[in-house]
């Protein structure tokens, strides 16, 4: 079985919206051995959708649609899927019915403008919605089964699982579609590249992979198996992924810090769980995303103490003790300031360790010998300070990117100290 996806919506065209929708449909699909082979994207106009319903059919067994049925002008769904099934719409008194309920039981009264949503393709299953108003749609024409869902991700999501999983299902196939991440940092892609040449050349036809490089984060290697059964396809991605990461972690040891979704934060916050650490931060140029970042993870009041935004010269006298002479002697973009910051901050908060930032995201505050992007880090901990220097790219990025990129270069080095405590 292989699919495609119909995102329908002026403001996805637009860029006013981004889809999320196409991405969550294409990874639960995956799973069951479906395979999306292409998403098409369109505005809302009746005839625009209309011919993409019947490019899809002619080429998928099976097709989703998201977005285009709500109540008013502009849901264009119903009346193409209709066109598209040369059948009238009819008012479907269940539909009706359900719809009324969700308004009663929300204290609310139901516009009559809502009576659209009601309106079905004579022929079509309408589908029951438990997280909106807006039923979904469910028909086959020819060869090809197509289910119609709300472009609200809450409600796409819940159609998805109670009725196109369950669809799915019913029809297996001794072939999967399986896929693997690892995640690295740190490596430029293209150092990535040269030091995995040898072995995508010797894996690349027997499964596809994907560098997916993300300035702020790091590579991710992707690896996809199709067409296999479930059993071979895990031991070939398996295989796969021992033999990439062994050469990555010889060229660039530690160079690969987790698999699939996992965040940076949440391999920190494991090593800090298993040590038993505690932590706090001073930062100025990152403006407390570190703290952020490491507050995302559950349970992180069992290690994380405090954080202080030290922003100013004056901040950064008053809260973790940089005498002004240093300020002035160094500036506050310095390897003995950052020092000073990070001693400071763990000497305050009395924990294991204290990281500080500081650097300059742009666009002003540069000199000849302090140029954009360059930031220091430090890690203050019982065996002494370590101080990193974050060197600037070749070209300029905005501040949040900036931002973005040191807090993870931070956290990398956090993770390396983490990781020598367990040799």
């Amino acid at each position: 079985m292989n699919a495609e996806i119909l995102v329908i919506g002026d403001e996805i065209l637009l860029g006013l919206i981004t889809d999320t929708n196409s991405a969550y449909i294409s990874r639960r699909l995956a799973q069951y051995g479906v395979a999306v082979t292409r998403i098409t994207k369109v505005g809302d106009q009746t005839e625009i959708i209309t011919d993409a319903l019947h490019a899809s059919s002619s080429r998928a067994s099976l097709v989703i649609s998201c977005g285009g049925l709500g109540p008013t002008h502009d849901d264009k769904t119903r009346d193409a899927a209709a066109l598209f099934l040369n059948v009238p719409l009819q008012l479907n008194e269940s539909a009706l019915k359900e719809i009324e309920t969700l308004y009663v039981k929300a204290g609310r009264t139901m516009s009559a403008t809502n009576r659209v949503q009601a309106m079905i393709p004579e022929g079509a299953m309408y589908l029951s919605n438990e997280r909106g108003t807006a039923p979904g749609l469910h028909f086959i024409k020819g060869d090809t089964a197509f289910f119609c869902f709300q472009g609200v991700p809450k409600e796409m999501e819940w159609m998805t699982e109670n009725y196109l999983i369950p669809f799915v299902q019913k029809k297996p196939s001794s072939h999967v579609v399986r896929y693997k991440t690892i995640r690295t940092t740190g490596i430029p892609e293209s150092n990535l590249f040269e030091t995995l040449r040898s072995q995508v050349q010797s894996y690349r036809e027997r499964l596809d992979i994907a560098f997916l490089p993300k300035l702020t984060v790091g590579v991710d290697l992707r690896f996809t198996v199709q067409n296999m059964t479930a059993e071979k396809a895990d031991s070939l991605l398996n295989e796969t992924e021992k033999a990439f990461r062994q050469t990555i972690e010889s060229a660039y040891p530690h160079g690969v810090y987790g698999e699939g979704t996992i965040s940076l934060e949440d391999v920190v916050a494991d090593l800090l769980f298993r040590h038993n650490l505690t932590i706090a931060t001073a930062e100025s140029c990152t403006g407390g995303l570190i703290a952020h970042r490491l507050t995302n993870v559950p349970g992180s009041s069992r290690y994380f103490m405090q954080g202080i935004t030290t922003y100013s010269n004056a901040a950064k006298v008053q809260h973790v003790g940089v005498t002004q002479t240093l300020l002035d002697e160094h500036g506050a973009v310095s390897e003995p300031v950052v020092r000073a910051m990070a001693e400071g901050m763990r000497r305050v908060a009395q924990t294991d360790i204290a990281i500080a930032t500081t650097g300059i995201a742009g666009p002003t505050g540069a000199t000849e010998t302090k140029p954009l992007g360059l930031a220091y880090i430090a890690l203050a901990t019982a065996s002494g300070t370590h101080v990193f220097k974050h060197s600037p790219l070749p070209f300029s990025i905005e501040r949040l990117a900036f931002k973005e990129r040191l807090s993870q270069f931070a956290l990398d080095r956090l993770r390396h100290y983490l990781i020598g405590l367990s040799v």
